[in-house]
């Protein structure tokens, strides 16, 4: 192993020492242990999150990845559904909860999904020995999840699931959002309004999921939130196949396919070369804004031709080719917004280390090695000279958001790809 990733995984492994939450919660009972966001603004145990989380866990605390998991999926109801955070020790917490946006199921489950990163997260968990037992232990509330998603979210059966509320998509004051909520000025004010215009709705339906897509207050085929799907449930066939259920996994592989199609033929917009999230109940309207969502199938079996427009894309200096790839927003784009101390809008410009995780692996897969090197390797240069930060300005490399942010840890699984560490 390389000098420069043991020196990443003992810095990841400090900080998961020290965002580590563990105890006993009085509302349910159950012990939890996971590795929160941030302990400075994020305490709690979000969903898409602990998944990432799982992922660099799983380079030196098999156990500790495991117990993220079982932590995660310890509150699934019995539907299946796993909500987006959970407020395990919500009592020492209650002041910061003041400054959230939260749509509640009960006081201490949100109401809300994320990106379902979870197979992912499972099969890193189960690598090496005692894998098949945990496997074994969480596979079924892993199917159910990925079944509630399909049974709640996908009302046409076109394989696309929706987002009901901006944030379910984790990107939450992202500019290709700006149109379709009506926002009439670009500040963190106007976008929480505009979540209470389309929350506020809901709870008077009582969150009853045909009532909130009936309302069509946001209902978004989210481009970003699909291919994750599409690719977990892809994983989650793998998983099914290990475990003996050859009947399931073929099911979720017919299920990931018919998700990746839908993908390329709603949502791909050949003139721009770009995929765009659909809207509104009948899918009819365009969020035609170049985000790094735009990008994200390029972790899936696309066509060539579709695959090549996107890279270009990556490429181009005037879009996301910036110095440390990849933006969030094409920085051409008239909503590309500098990230800066001060600002509270994210997903506008600064580049990310989570989506960079999955573009390296996209363009690995088509055949552009030279290029997920590069992405690679500037996020992790990213992590060492600003440390583990929400985002970064894809210029300076300067670090912005939450401090000490778990997530960025994801580094340490690029480097691992790098340099061929498994």
């Amino acid at each position: 192993m390389s000098e420069r990733y043991e020196r990443m995984r003992a810095a990841v492994r400090a900080l998961y020492d020290r965002n580590r939450q563990q105890g006993t919660a009085p509302w349910c009972g159950l012990d939890y242990d996971f590795v929160c966001p941030s302990t400075g603004t994020y305490p709690f145990q979000w969903f898409w999150d602990s998944c990432f989380h799982t992922v660099a866990l799983a380079h030196f605390d098999l156990a500790r990845a495991r117990s993220e998991i079982r932590s995660l999926l310890a509150n699934a109801q019995p539907d299946g559904f796993v909500a987006h955070v959970t407020f395990w020790q919500r009592e020492r917490y209650e002041e910061m909860l003041a400054t959230y946006a939260i749509a509640y199921r009960t006081p201490y489950l949100s109401d809300c999904i994320q990106p379902p990163v979870l197979a992912e997260a499972v099969a890193a968990a189960a690598r090496g020995e005692g894998g098949d037992a945990f496997l074994s232990e969480v596979l079924a509330r892993t199917v159910a999840y990925f079944n509630w998603l399909d049974r709640m979210r996908d009302p046409d059966g076109d394989g696309l699931i929706a987002t009901l509320q901006p944030d379910e998509s984790g990107l939450d004051h992202t500019p290709k959002y700006d149109a379709y909520l009506g926002l009439p000025r670009v500040e963190h004010a106007e976008f929480t309004r505009a979540w209470e215009r389309v929350a506020g709705p809901y709870a008077q339906v009582g969150r009853d999921h045909e009532r909130m897509f009936a309302l069509d207050r946001f209902v978004c085929a989210d481009v970003l939130v699909n291919t994750i799907y599409a690719e977990n449930q892809r994983v989650l066939a793998d998983l099914l196949d290990r475990a003996g259920d050859a009947q399931g996994a073929v099911r979720f592989r017919s299920r990931a396919h018919q998700t990746e199609r839908a993908l390329v033929e709603k949502c791909y917009d050949a003139e721009a070369g770009l995929f765009y999230d659909m809207v509104g109940r009948d899918g009819r309207g365009r969020l035609r804004v170049n985000t790094v969502s735009s990008l994200m199938p390029l972790l899936l079996d696309i066509p060539p031709d579709i695959a090549a427009a996107l890279v270009r894309q990556v490429e181009d200096p005037h879009k996301y080719g910036a110095p440390f790839p990849v933006p969030s927003t094409a920085l051409d784009a008239p909503t590309y917004l500098k990230p800066t101390a001060d600002s509270k809008l994210v997903w506008r410009g600064p580049t990310w280390i989570n989506t960079n995780w999955y573009l390296a692996r996209g363009l690995r897969r088509h055949g552009r090695e030279d290029l997920a090197r590069t992405v690679e390797d500037r996020s992790a240069a990213l992590v060492e000279r600003s440390g583990f930060r929400e985002y970064y300005d894809p210029f300076s490399g300067e670090g912005f958001g939450a401090d000490g942010f778990s997530w960025s840890a994801l580094a340490l699984d690029l480097l691992a790809e790098r340099e061929g560490v498994r």
